[in-house]
C-alpha cells in the first residue's frame, strides 16, 4: 500500500510539472526540409515547429527552412516584411507529438494595396545595423514599421539587417534566440512601431545629436 501511494505521489508530481516534447532541431538553406538531432523542449508550452522563409535583400534571394521547439503561440503564424529592395515572407506550422514532422508552412501572398503608413527602409548584408533617409509606403497587412537584425553563428557566420514595413504577426513574435544544433545559433532582434516615418526620423536624429554631444563633452 505504501509503495502504491509513493507511485501515485511521484506520478502526480510529474503531471503537475507538465510533459515536454522532444523535437528535431535543424536549419538548411535552399531546401524544403532538414534533419537533425532531437532535443527536449524547455516546457510543456512548446511544440514542434517548421518555419519556411524566403527573403530577397539587395537582389540576393535566400530560402531557409528550420525545425525546432517553438511556443504554441507561434503555430500557424505567417507574415511579411517589405522594403525598397525586396521582401521577406515567412510562415510556421506545428505538430504535437515527440519527434513529429509538421506540415509544410504556406507562405503569405503579396498585396499592393496601400495602408497609409510610411516607414524608413534600408538593408544590410554584412552588418546588424542600417540607417537611411529613404522611405517606403506600406501595403497589404504590413501596418507596422520594423527594424530587424539577424546574427547567425556557426560554420557560416553572417549578420544582416532590414528596416521597413511588417505585419503585426511578425512584430508580436519579437526578438528570439534559437539553437539549431551543430553549432548553429540564430539571434534575432526586432523593434516595431506603428508610427509614421517622420516620428522615427525625429527620434533617430535626436539620438544622433545626443551621441554627438556626449562625444564632444569627453
Amino acid at each position: 500500500m505504501e509503495s502504491f501511494l509513493l507511485f501515485i505521489c511521484i506520478l502526480s508530481s510529474l503531471l503537475s510539472r507538465g510533459y515536454s516534447l522532444s523535437c528535431i532541431h535543424c536549419l538548411a538553406e535552399g531546401e524544403l526540409s532538414c534533419t537533425g538531432d532531437e532535443k527536449k523542449c524547455p516546457s510543456d508550452t512548446y511544440v514542434c515547429a517548421s518555419t519556411s522563409t524566403i527573403s530577397i535583400i539587395e537582389g540576393v534571394a535566400r530560402k531557409t527552412f528550420s525545425r525546432s521547439c517553438e511556443k504554441r503561440s507561434s503555430c500557424g503564424i505567417s507574415g511579411t516584411i517589405g522594403y525598397l529592395k525586396g521582401k521577406v515572407k515567412t510562415a510556421t506550422s506545428c505538430c504535437f507529438t515527440d519527434g513529429c514532422t509538421p506540415s509544410s508552412p504556406a507562405l503569405p501572398s503579396d498585396s499592393t494595396q496601400r495602408v497609409g503608413l510610411t516607414c524608413s527602409s534600408c538593408t544590410s548584408l554584412d552588418s546588424a545595423w542600417c540607417h537611411t533617409l529613404e522611405t517606403i509606403e506600406c501595403t497589404g497587412d504590413e501596418r507596422r514599421c520594423i527594424f530587424k537584425a539577424t546574427t547567425i553563428s556557426g560554420p557560416k557566420y553572417s549578420r544582416s539587417a532590414v528596416r521597413g514595413c511588417a505585419t503585426k504577426t511578425l512584430c508580436d513574435t519579437g526578438s528570439q534566440s534559437q539553437d539549431f544544433g551543430n553549432g548553429i545559433k540564430v539571434n534575432t532582434d526586432v523593434t516595431c512601431t506603428s508610427d509614421s516615418t517622420d516620428l522615427q526620423l525625429n527620434l533617430l536624429l535626436l539620438t544622433m545629436v545626443s551621441l554627438l554631444l556626449a562625444n564632444l563633452m569627453h
